[in-house]
């Protein structure tokens, strides 16, 4: 049922008793006018007649408004025109048979809206467990809500409407025209405030005619302020969200974080392709800060509309408010405070949805962003199957361990995530059971093919030879679920590879710079000490002094019961101003191999603010960089022979210095607007933080089974995204098509999947390409992005 705020008892009373006392005083004004229009008629028809007789000579007293019989009077003046014997109307002028159906048809149709005002919930069917009444004064709610010229035309329109009206019944009734009765109608409605009458001539006549219309236009200003201040604390609710919301099949998002924004253009974007959808967003924020942001936030709605409410999410009735049961799927972001305080709190949320779900049967999932991977078990267990959940640190912290360690992987996740580009989808394809997925990877010229999803089992690049099976479902990346389909297997392809002798057979130690401090430091270090091979180094550069690093390090270790120590990293601690020249010249820049600059935690506490360190730290390490490499002999990266590669070191701008010459280097950005600083002076990869786990969160709404697709490819273990070049796969100068290199890139000792690829001299690599069959001569350093096991 649809829930308004409601007055209290004494508050209606009043109210009741000011429109009461208006009412009386409106209606006694009005008589009071007419007795002293008739009056003032009858003395002025007096006078004429009494200046009448005494030009005849006559010396018999009148009558009211008489004359003798044996006196011959003049015309009656015009004075005499308004006494009530002169109003009176022909009664066959005024009941023609027009005039008669006027009037009938009026009241009929006044009659009818009433009734079926009235009777609405019976004349309509519920919708959505919504009756009728509910779904209009919702119609109506959200109308005062958004449009800010309500009120104004609220007041324009009852007003015609009851011009109108009274113009019909009066026509009906009277011998006056219509426009008359219109016009006329006008000043009955208040519009025409005059009282004063043209036809009084004495200045006390006069004067009181001008206080009874002042005193009129006091009292009906006084009513509109009343239903004025009524009809605006009304709109006030409505604008602080506190009405019911009776979408259905809608997203509901939870809290306001920095990801909001980002996610609402995302599912704006996913909602495109079906003409637009609902986002409803409740948060501990006032409705119309909610809908400023909003409407700062440059973005394409794409037909999606954004409802914003003010409440609780840890409130059972405010989820009702905006029909969490009814949402196709709810996004739970993560609040302020310390990372268990905000799990604690989305912990709370899952658990009042999971309770309202079960009472109304909901179908929906629930996504919930967490800040502490040991609190993801608690949540998975007390939502059940009901619930996806995304630790948004270990997701930044594996991009920026795999996108630091294979350049160019960056923009790759980039365009991977959201819906801007190619998207992850899972749809079975009868026709291709029984076919190896060596084949299938040959059968979608607008799709790229990833793996299977069995019996919600993801296989991604799967082993040579697997078949697929009844049920299995293909994981593509595609432009959009309607956009590809399975299509003959080409009859020309020309499977071609050999094994790369280049390829390092042995990893070998990596030398990592991490400048900047996080709160979950130790679980990025943890990440990074699985990725690499025994012999490697970390080298730790804040503003924290060294003990203090070591002391927070051990804590976090000992929270989570991890050895005390790493098992092939080595920890190298160092101190000092991140923006000062000095302090980082005094790092060995050459011996590293790569280096991520992170959002410091420890430092700044605004997104813009940690971006700007961040960009000065960029700034002062490629220029150190820069003028050791015209000062040395030797390259600065000990990567060996996968510094050959321009792509293997990530310099998508060669005019700073060759790539060979430098080591990688990936900056962590909060705000969008500092990404297109560094995408232009070509300075760095970077990893967009919060976007990257916006989008993730938007996409695993849209579709739960992305979530387990983001958690296989971000595992140490298993199939992960590799960028490498094509010689690795095909011969030098080779004249294939995009099918030819994906058939040997399946026909290796360990088959890869090919999804994408970078030619030479190209700013970026395309995912998931057009015009698959067209054959082009491949370069030894054109990128090929491949899915593969290590």
């Amino acid at each position: 049922m649809l829930l308004r705020p409601q007055p209290n008892r004494a508050s209606r009373a009043l109210l009741g008793l000011r429109f009461l006392v208006v009412a009386v005083g409106l209606l006694k004004l009005q008589q009071l006018t007419r007795q002293n229009a008739a009056q003032g008629r009858t003395v002025a028809c007096l006078r004429a007649q009494l200046a009448d007789s005494a030009k005849l000579g006559a010396s018999r007293d009148v009558n009211a408004c008489g004359v003798p019989d044996d006196v011959t009077v003049a015309p009656t003046p015009e004075a005499c025109a308004g006494t009530d014997d002169a109003a009176v109307e022909d009664t066959d002028e005024a009941f023609t048979a027009p005039r008669l159906a006027t009037l009938a048809a009026t009241l009929v149709c006044v009659a009818a809206a009433a009734v079926a005002l009235r009777r609405i919930d019976d004349l309509l069917p519920a919708r959505d467990g919504h009756r009728a009444s509910e779904r209009l004064a919702y119609r109506i709610d959200c109308w005062f809500s958004s449009n800010p010229n309500a009120k104004i035309l609220a007041l324009l329109y009852v007003s015609i409407a009851m011009v109108l009206v009274g113009g019909l019944l009066l026509y009906g009734v009277s011998s006056t025209g219509f426009g008359e009765a219109v016009w006329e109608n006008v000043a009955l409605v208040g519009i025409d405030f005059t009282a004063a009458s043209a036809t009084e001539s004495s200045l006390s006549a006069r004067v009181v005619a001008v206080a009874s219309a002042l005193g009129g236009m006091f009292i009906t200003a006084l009513l509109l302020g009343i239903v004025s201040d009524a009809v605006g604390d009304y709109v006030d609710d409505l604008k602080k969200g506190r009405s019911d919301v009776l979408e259905t099949n809608h997203t509901l998002v939870l809290g306001w974080s920095d990801k909001t924004l980002p996610i609402v253009e995302q599912v704006s974007n996913a909602n495109e392709s079906e003409g637009g959808g609902v986002i409803v967003i409740l948060a501990e924020m006032e409705k119309e800060r909610q809908e400023e942001l909003i409407g700062e936030f440059e973005y394409e709605s794409l037909g999606t509309r954004v409802i914003c409410r003010e409440g609780n999410p840890l409130l059972v009735a405010d989820l009702k408010k905006v029909n969490a049961a009814g949402a196709r799927s709810t996004i739970i972001l993560a609040g302020e405070g310390t990372a268990d305080q905000a799990d604690a709190k989305s912990l709370r949320v899952v658990l009042s949805l999971v309770g309202l779900r079960a009472k109304c049967a909901s179908k929906g999932h629930i996504v919930c962003e967490m800040c502490d991977v040991d609190n993801e078990p608690l949540v998975k267990m007390v939502g059940g199957e009901a619930v996806e959940t995304i630790v948004a640190h270990d997701v930044i912290g594996r991009l920026m361990i795999q996108c630091a360690r294979q350049p160019g992987l960056a923009q790759v996740w980039n365009d991977v995530l959201g819906f801007e580009g190619c998207e992850f989808y899972c749809s079975e394809h009868p026709e291709l059971v029984g076919c190896s997925f060596d084949d299938v990877v040959l059968r979608f010229a607008d799709a790229a093919p990833l793996g299977l999803l069995r019996h919600k089992n993801v296989m991604i690049n799967p082993p040579r030879g697997e078949v697929v099976q009844r049920g299995d479902r293909i994981i593509v990346l595609a432009e959009d679920d309607d956009s590809y389909e399975v299509g003959p297997k080409p009859s020309d392809i020309i499977v071609e590879h050999e094994e790369d002798v280049h390829t390092p057979k042995t990893p070998r130690p990596e030398r990592v710079l991490f400048c900047g401090w996080r709160r979950d430091l130790d679980d990025v270090i943890q990440l990074l000490d699985d990725f690499v091979v025994a012999g490697s180094e970390l080298h730790l550069f804040s503003g924290l002094d060294v003990q203090e690093q070591k002391d927070r390090l051990a804590r976090a270790r000992d929270q989570r019961k991890r050895p005390p120590t790493l098992s092939k990293l080595k920890v190298v601690h160092a101190t000092g101003d991140l923006c000062s020249r000095r302090d980082l010249e005094r790092l060995p820049l050459e011996r590293f191999t790569s280096c991520i600059i992170l959002a410091d935690d420890a430092a700044e506490k605004n997104a813009t603010d940690k971006d700007s360190q961040a960009l000065a730290t960029l700034l002062l390490l490629r220029d150190i960089q820069n003028t050791r490499i015209r000062n040395a002999r030797e390259p600065l990266s000990p990567r060996g022979e996968e510094s050959k590669s321009p792509w293997a070191v990530a310099d998508w701008a060669g005019d700073l210095s060759q790539a060979k010459d430098r080591c990688v280097v990936l900056s962590e950005i909060l705000d969008a607007r500092t990404r297109a600083l560094i995408a232009d002076a070509g300075i760095s990869d970077y990893v967009l933080s919060n976007s990257m786990v916006s989008d993730a969160i938007a996409m695993v709404a849209e579709d739960r089974d992305v979530n387990r697709i983001l958690n296989s490819l971000f595992e140490e273990s298993g199939a992960e995204i590799y960028i490498r070049p094509a010689g690795h796969y095909i011969p030098d100068g080779a004249h294939l098509s995009f099918f030819d290199v994906a058939a040997a890139c399946r026909a290796r000792d360990e088959p890869e999947t090919l999804v994408g690829f970078r030619r030479t001299g190209d700013d970026r690599a395309v995912v998931n390409p057009p015009d698959k069959s067209t054959k082009r001569v491949w370069d030894y350093y054109d990128m090929l992005v491949v899915l593969a096991e290590d």
